[in-house]
């Protein structure tokens, strides 16, 4: 008995050259626009998670300060201070063991904080660690003796100022103390134009953050 083949048709053929070229461009495309998204995803995410991370730093600072000060046993007394370090990329919180405003940059209270790879202190038109990226604490000279905030004993700052840093892809925020005599801290973003007045909270008088 003779067994009879089905003619093949077009369901059973497999996929055309033609077609095969469509799912290549189709995956190009996804990949032209999806990494550059995800690429900065990461970058937002680096550079927020950081400003978070200092703002930490700060906040930690006014509580020590708050919680020594009876140790210390002088109601104005400068108990912390947050500073950055150059040579390690770091920020870390000192203590002042005693009433005397000097702090041991040698044993920072919970360890060194390091900036990620990819953001930098830096401020907007200014080089990496240039002007501007540190504003308010970087005087120099008690009792300024660090580059950063100093808070007293009853959770003020000595003086307002702010930390700013930056991603790969121009975006800019800092970490602020406006009000001295509170120590709250703020997170802002720059939204071009003045480097001096043009930072905003996401949302604050309209201006959310974009990326």
């Amino acid at each position: 008995m003779k067994r009879r083949v089905r003619p093949r048709g077009r369901d059973d053929a497999g996929f055309s050259l033609v077609e095969l070229l469509v799912v290549i461009v189709i995956i190009g495309l996804l990949a032209l626009w999806g990494i550059p998204a995800l690429l900065n995803t990461l970058n937002r995410t680096r550079l927020v998670n950081t400003s978070k991370e200092i703002a930490t730093q700060f906040q930690l600072a006014r509580l020590e300060a708050i919680k020594r000060g009876g140790l210390n046993g002088n109601l104005r007394n400068q108990v912390t201070v947050v500073f950055y370090d150059v040579g390690q990329r770091s920020i870390a919180l000192l203590v002042d063991e005693s009433p005397d405003a000097t702090f041991n940059p040698v044993t920072p209270y919970g360890g060194l904080y390091t900036l990620p790879t990819g953001v930098n202190l830096q401020a907007p038109g200014e080089a990496i660690e240039g002007p501007k990226s540190i504003v308010g604490w970087d005087e120099g000279g008690p009792p300024d003796a660090f580059d950063g905030p100093t808070f007293l004993s009853d959770g003020s700052a000595l003086r307002a100022g702010a930390f700013r840093i930056a991603d790969t892809r121009g975006n800019f925020l800092e970490v602020r103390i406006d009000f001295p005599a509170t120590g709250k801290v703020v997170i802002q973003k720059w939204f071009g134009g003045n480097v001096d007045t043009d930072w905003f909270e996401n949302g604050e008088a309209g201006n959310k953050w974009q990326w």
